[in-house]
This record gives C-alpha cells, structure tokens and sequence, in this order.
C-alpha cells in the first residue's frame, strides 16, 4: 500500500511537470491599431482629439498615448486646420470658423510614417439642451430633456462631467510641529477641510428619436448617485455635452457602447470589426478605430445642495473611521510619534487634544484638491 501511494505521489508530480502554459490567442495576438476620439467642433470652443493605440489583454500599461502626429482639419475645397499638440496624446485648436455648408475631414501623419485619413462629413448643428432635470427617491437620479423644433437632428449622445464639494470629518485648523513638539494654527488659506473633486463620464450615452413623430427627448436618465456618497455631501454639480450626430455615426457608437459592456473599456482591447470612418491610407490593410464628425456642442450645468436633499447622510460612513484618540498635553509628543497617521482635530476644553486618522482632517487624501474651481 505504502509502495502504491509513492507511484500515486511521482504519477502526480510528472504531470503537474509536463504541463504546459496555454495562452490563447485573443492574450497573444498582436493589438497596436491607432485609437482616435473626439468631434470637429463647429461652435464656440476648443476642437480636441485624442490619439491613442489599443492594448494587449496582456498588457499592464492603461494608456498608449500617440505622440508628435500631424493633425490637420481639412475641408473639400482645401481650407485646412492645424491642432498643436498638448502631450499626452491631445491633440486640439481653438474655435474654427468651419462653413456650415462644407464637408470636412481629419488627416492624422504619425510620427512612424503612417497616414490616415477619415471621410468627409458635413457639419450638424446641435439642439440646446432644454433642462437637466433631478429626482431624489432614496438615491438621486440626474436626467435631460431636449429636441429639435426643425425634426432633424433624430439621434444624439451626451457625456458629462460632475464636481462635487466635500469636507472633512473634523473642522481642523491645527497642524502639528515634529521637531519642536508643537501644536500651531494653521493660516486661513492652508487650511485642508475643503476640497473638490471632478469625474468625467465612464459610459456611453445615446439616444434617438427616429421612431417618433416629434424629435423630442424627455427624462432620459443619465446617471444615479446612491445615497450617502460624497459626490453629494455638500455641494454637486454636473456639466452635460450634447453632440447631434448622423445615422452612420450613432449606429458606430451603439457597437461601441456594446463592445464596452462585453470587454469592460470603451477604447481597451477592441475587436476588429469596431470599425468607423476613419482609414489608413498608407497600409489599407490595417484597422482603424474611431468615429469622425463635426458638429456643434450644446452644454448645461446644474448644481445640486446637500440641503435640498432627504436623509442625504455621508459622515455617517466615516463615524467609526474618525474616532478619536485623547493625547494629554503633557504626553503629546509620545501620542504623535506613536501614531504618525493621525493628526490634530481639536483640543478640548480644558482637556486633552483630540487626535485622528489624517483622512479625517485632511481632505486631500480621499483624491480631491483644495482648488476651488473657477465657476463654483
């Protein structure tokens, strides 16, 4: 029995030997095809696209930026546009004064030699936004309303950005000198209870009127916030860009937004049939990936406060979080280098000195700055 058990052990090792790792194709294959994003702007605003490469699943990099390219707008009759480079991939120009009655196109030369070029299209004028509307039912649900009076924008996408205000759990203005053992007051404009954050949206966002009478669009939901967050605490505000587009342009967008849901990224590692209008002139062979138009973009801002809310409570998370730790004066520099991650919040009355976790009295560590934004 002994002996058997030995034969079972060395038939096990010899197998867990001669294994091989297996890595499919999908893992294996080759990705490097050109990512291009954004709109030809024809209004009163900054025309910006981003150059990018798609990824390997295999790959840990999270951005392949295309660097120093040539990007031109260029209309039929030969007006062109130069988009200065920002790094980083952003490529982008001020206000274009673009004719309304031209096509135009973008023209990519990239730094390795390629060339690529999209189609022309013709610049469609954009629909105001009528209203960004909200409705808080336990968490808070943002929606837009708008349409078009002359039925013939018919199909949209919108994206937005959100900023929100957020305090810290305790209204510190101490800060704590290591060297000399000692507690100071922080001067007014150095104080680290007030931050702002900002988010840029993650999903794809359609809609059409094609099947209606009238080219109206009324409640569409486009983000929930769930009660407590943050985003919430104070002050909210969510900047909304509505773009017109064309049949062949939304129909792209709806594979894109498919393609998301199924690999997680809208511009990861991308299948090949995610092919929009755009081509590489110099290897006619190699996919491109990206979706040109040239439109106007409407944009309303709403704010939102925190006391217009219900039962809307975020410190109630960070309770147990900021619990304090009593340092008595006269043992405060033991308590400080003990706990090197907590810090002043407040002296009590003819007592201690209240010390918590720096989250708790330094807004910037949960991702936020202290730079209030210009239009708050």
């Amino acid at each position: 029995m002994k002996r058997n058990k030995y034969y079972l052990l060395f038939a096990m090792l010899a197998l867990i030997a001669c294994r091989e790792e297996y890595l499919p194709p999908a893992i294996t294959a080759t990705n490097n095809f050109l990512v291009v994003e954004g709109i030809i702007n024809s209004g009163n605003d900054s025309t910006i696209f981003k150059l990018s490469r798609t990824k390997n699943l295999s790959d840990t990099t999270f951005d392949i930026p295309e660097l120093f390219a040539g990007v031109t707008i260029e209309s039929k009759t030969g007006v062109n546009y130069l988009l200065a480079s920002r790094g980083n991939g952003i490529y982008s120009s001020g206000p274009l004064a673009l004719n309304p009655g031209e096509t135009y196109r973008l023209r990519v030369s990239t730094a390795s030699g390629g060339l690529y070029e999209s189609d022309y299209v013709p610049v469609k004028p954009t629909p105001p936004i009528d209203s960004i509307t909200w409705k808080q039912d336990n968490d808070v649900t943002i929606y837009l309303n708008t349409h078009d009076d002359a039925n013939n924008t018919r199909y949209y996408r919108w994206d937005f950005s959100e900023t929100w205000e957020y305090h810290t759990f305790y209204d510190s203005n101490l800060g704590y000198d290591y060297v000399a053992n000692l507690v100071y007051y922080l001067d007014s404009s150095k104080l680290l209870t007030r931050c702002w954050s900002s988010a840029k949206s993650a999903d794809v966002f359609l809609g059409t009127t094609d099947n209606l009478t009238q080219d109206k669009v009324e409640q569409f939901p486009l983000t929930k916030i769930l009660n407590g967050s943050d985003k919430m605490s104070f002050r909210y505000s969510i900047l909304v860009k509505q773009y017109a587009l064309s049949k062949q342009a939304f129909e792209y967008w709806q594979l894109l937004k498919r393609n998301a849901k199924e690999l997680g990224s809208i511009f990861g590692t991308q299948p090949a049939e995610l092919i929009g209008n755009i081509k590489c002139i110099s290897n006619p062979a190699e996919p491109v990936i990206g979706f040109v138009s040239a439109s106007s973009v409407a944009e309303k801002r709403i704010f939102i406060k925190n006391n217009e809310l219900t039962n809307w409570d975020s410190r109630s998370t960070q309770t147990f979080l900021c619990t304090p730790i009593f340092a008595p004066l006269d043992s405060l520099s033991f308590y400080m280098q003990k706990y090197r991650d907590y810090s002043p919040a407040y002296f009590v009355t003819n007592g201690p000195l209240a010390i918590a976790k720096n989250i708790c009295v330094d807004c910037r560590l949960r991702g936020g700055s202290t730079n209030k934004p210009t239009f708050w």
